[in-house]
């Protein structure tokens, strides 16, 4: 296997500060509705330039009462510039990413003829949409919207093509904003909505390939969207100090809840493991030198979670 060169990105890019830290930065999400939508987006999916004023603000409703965030998915490539002839039917899919109380991540699949049949179904019991079903696929899905933000566009396409022709399995996606341009290239893995940040050609694929086999991969991980900014950073440190022992730990074998701190400025959150052990992780946001969070954007203010101590804690 070949590994392509990444490209150049310009001096001013919004994605070469490496100094935050990557876990405790995945956006929020505990519901992800996925429509396939070939050729181009707008700068905001719902901003009216990719579906028109009015079906974008229904549409913006519709995902408000679900409580979800929907992303425009295609292929990478030619393929995924390809419109649609009107009225084709395209994939969609509902990913519910469980992550608390060990409930497990799913996934549902779906087609519709266009972004307006969402309004009619029942997104939020997703098992009772007509002709859905209950998929064991895992999703891939890279950020590679341009209108968004220049990184994505530049460092996420390439990635997101060539982890598609190694797995050649239909498993990968292009998407929409996820949330994390100053981290591109970035990903997420659904069901499960595990995300990560700064990936190479190789730690891409890995990240592909550990999705499928019910594994999270560490390199490049900055959480889990059903957790809390301070869940996240607790998970992800849990899971390192069982990798660094030889311990595998599948996705829903872990589940955080946020506590209080003792301390001013200290957050702190207990990681409960399937077979009783637990952890306590506390954390402290730290401030960084001001940067533009998008290409182009004027300097903003910048922070860091910190790992201050784990140690064993109490299952309840």
């Amino acid at each position: 296997m070949t590994t392509p060169v990444a490209p150049a990105v310009p001096a001013d890019s919004c994605s070469l500060p490496v100094d935050e830290n990557l876990p405790g930065t995945a956006a929020c999400e505990r519901i992800w509705i996925l429509l396939e939508y070939p050729g181009g987006w707008g700068r905001d999916i719902l901003d009216g330039t990719t579906f028109g004023t009015d079906l974008s603000l229904v549409l913006k409703e519709k995902m408000a009462q679900v409580g979800a965030r929907l992303l425009l998915v295609r292929q990478p490539g030619r393929e995924g510039q390809k419109v649609k002839d009107a009225g084709a039917r395209r994939r969609a899919f509902i990913a519910v990413t469980g992550g608390k109380g060990f409930s497990g991540a799913k996934l549902y699949s779906f087609e519709v003829r266009g972004a307006d049949d969402l309004l009619a179904l029942p997104l939020e019991t997703p098992e009772n949409i007509p002709g859905a079903v209950l998929s064991s696929e895992t999703l891939t899905l890279f950020c590679t919207h341009s209108k968004r933000d220049r990184c994505c566009a530049v460092r996420g396409r390439p990635i997101a093509s060539f982890v598609s022709e190694q797995l050649a399995d239909g498993s990968v996606w292009e998407c929409s904003h996820t949330g994390g341009h100053r981290f591109a290239p970035v990903a997420i893995s659904l069901p499960t909505g595990y995300t990560y940040g700064r990936l190479t050609f190789s730690s891409a694929l890995a990240v592909a390939e550990a999705a499928r086999g019910n594994r999270v991969e560490l390199t490049g991980l900055r959480g889990r969207s059903a957790h809390s900014p301070v869940e996240q950073v607790a998970e992800a440190a849990v899971r390192r100090v069982l990798a660094d022992a030889g311990e595998q730990v599948s996705p829903d074998h872990l589940s955080p809840s946020e506590m209080t701190a003792t301390e001013p400025d200290l957050y702190a959150a207990r990681i409960v493991h399937r077979d009783g052990r637990a952890w306590v992780v506390t954390a402290r946001r730290t401030k960084l030198p001001p940067r533009p969070a998008s290409c182009g954007k004027e300097p903003g203010p910048a922070f860091s979670w910190e790992v201050v101590s784990l140690r064993p804690g109490t299952a309840a």
